[in-house]
């Protein structure tokens, strides 16, 4: 594992080619910036990333649907129990423009809506049940549709058209859905809006399927199983037992926020991290 070049700390190996942090702008580059802008560069950056960590998201330690079909259980437990994330230093600028959209797409809908008879969108809905709290972006009531918007590049769109989505976006969807349906709402269709970070609106993928109760049950049963597998082990004061949850390990180690990439991997995973692939 290399260092950066501006802070010398490691460099997580997702990054490679790369030389240095995203976050780190205090190096010089071939063509180097005059010092002004180099410095104003600085000031804006120290801006988007302190604002960004004021975001409630940011902030995050409960288990969201959005992570219950995430295939690693060790990643699952770290948030039922609320591990404070380790791996924080990436560079938030794509979910920063993905809360930007969602915010944009949340007023125009509501805009939208108040020059109808009847209310039949609904956005930004807070959704909760035993283990998790989840915020639904959209729900139409003319369809018993349930929307979830998802901003993407290029790659990830030629991955969704030619694939699919991935199970756990597909598992994320139903889990709305089922939150939908708790809260007395009817369910057929669940939908994800791909919408491109560069691109034109013509550009926006939609896929869709049948609301199905039983994908929602099955995954939020696998919570409930590693909840229990963590009482067993008696993990919260065992630190070590962390090791003892099923990883899985893949090249989305480095995005995860209890990946440490710094670990010997020697050590294994405890209450303070995982060492990953």
């Amino acid at each position: 594992m290399t260092n950066c070049v501006a802070c010398n700390l490691p460099m997580d190996p997702v990054l490679f080619p790369a030389v240095t942090h995203p976050t780190c702008l205090a190096f010089e580059e071939p063509g180097d910036e005059d010092p002004f802008s180099q410095l104003l560069k600085q000031k804006l950056t120290d801006i988007i990333l302190w604002y960004d960590k004021q975001n409630p998201r940011s902030k995050q330690l409960a288990l969201g649907p959005s992570e219950i079909g995430d295939p690693c259980d060790r990643r699952i437990g770290y948030r039922l129990a609320g591990v404070p994330g380790c791996n924080t230093d990436f560079d938030p600028w794509a979910a920063i423009v993905g809360t930007a959209l969602h915010g944009w797409l949340d007023q125009a809908v509501q805009a939208w809506m108040g020059g109808q008879s009847q209310p039949v969108w609904l956005t930004e809905t807070t959704l909760v049940n035993d283990f998790i709290e989840g915020h639904a972006d959209l729900y139409s009531k003319e369809f018993a549709a349930v929307i979830d918007w998802k901003s993407a590049g290029p790659d990830v769109f030629k991955r969704v058209k030619r694939d699919g989505p991935s199970p756990g976006y597909r598992i994320q969807t139903q889990i709305y859905g089922a939150l939908f349906e708790q809260a007395g709402y009817p369910v057929r269709k669940v939908s994800l809006v791909f919408l491109p970070r560069a691109g034109w609106l013509k550009d926006m993928y939609v896929w869709s399927a049948n609301y199905d109760r039983e994908i929602a049950n099955n995954a939020m049963a696998r919570v409930f199983r590693i909840a229990q597998q963590m009482l067993d082990l008696d993990i919260l004061n065992q630190s070590h037992m962390w090791e003892q949850l099923d990883p899985v390990f893949s090249n989305s180690c480095g995005f995860c926020p209890f990946y440490d990439p710094g670990r010997d991997p020697e050590r294994g995973a405890d209450s303070t991290g995982c060492p990953g692939r």
